[in-house]
């Protein structure tokens, strides 16, 4: 595979890769680039789908390094969020590995429009000030349940499952900011399950995964510095064009 990357097959991994991470620090939906790509240089979704995980684990773990030499930490409460996610990455991911390539796209378009439409008329749990993570007091009932069924929606497509994290962040009322690092650290913790599952079934290009995670780790690079410089609001307006964005994408993609 990696034999026949011309260098602009080899540009448009690193900048589209770069656009990915930029995206997926801010919001998400990232994967929504990253994948067609893959698949349109010649990988099969399968392994498109497995590869991208690689590129996601190096991103996050760099971004999270960012964030935390400004002091912007994910704290006990990203760790305690990440855990509820973990069984579910095991059953997404496992379920990937067993549909075939076109039930896979199907799958991901139905998806992916109906959590873009969930996500863009979420709002805020309460009319106040969002808050520190840390700061959090409320229940875990509910939201825990919602994260494992992040896991499972991010272990088995990955595509947009920033956005997922996000609104279950907006639904706690936890700032953006912070709440970037919280939704970078949950899915490191999946992902990295999810990476050994696809591995395990021969369902990763390590050549590409790397050369697409040094564009994602680029692209997260800005997206710290932009998050951290523009704060919650707009953090929170990225989120809804972004949205709107892919949601219109998939609906003329069917």
């Amino acid at each position: 595979m990696l034999e026949n990357l011309t260098p602009l097959n080899l540009a448009a991994v690193l900048l589209i890769g770069a656009s990915a991470g930029f995206l997926n620090v801010l919001a998400g939906g990232g994967s929504f680039l990253t994948l067609p790509l893959l698949i349109f240089l010649g990988l099969p979704p399968n392994l498109a789908n497995g590869t991208n995980r690689l590129a996601i684990l190096m991103q996050n773990t760099f971004a999270v390094g960012r964030f935390a030499k400004k002091k912007i930490n994910p704290g006990t409460f990203g760790i305690k969020a990440a855990l509820y996610t973990v069984p579910g990455g095991l059953i997404g991911a496992w379920l990937a590995t067993q549909v075939s390539n076109d039930q896979f796209k199907v799958s991901l378009a139905l998806v992916m429009i109906i959590m873009s439409l969930f996500t863009l008329f979420s709002t805020n749990r309460e009319n106040q000030d969002p808050i520190d993570p840390e700061s959090y007091t409320g229940t875990w009932l509910g939201p825990g349940f919602a994260y494992f069924l992040v896991g499972i929606y991010g272990g088995y497509i990955q595509a947009g499952v920033g956005f997922l994290v996000l609104t279950v962040l907006l639904w706690q009322n936890i700032n953006l900011v912070h709440g970037n690092a919280v939704k970078l650290t949950i899915i490191i913790f999946f992902t990295s399950i999810a990476l050994v599952i696809f591995a395990w079934n021969g369902q990763v290009n390590w050549g590409m995964g790397l050369i697409l995670g040094l564009g994602n780790m680029l692209g997260a690079w800005l997206g710290t510095q932009v998050a951290i410089k523009k704060g919650h609001k707009f953090i929170k307006q990225v989120v809804t064009v972004a949205v709107i964005g892919f949601a219109i994408k998939l609906l003329i993609d069917l």
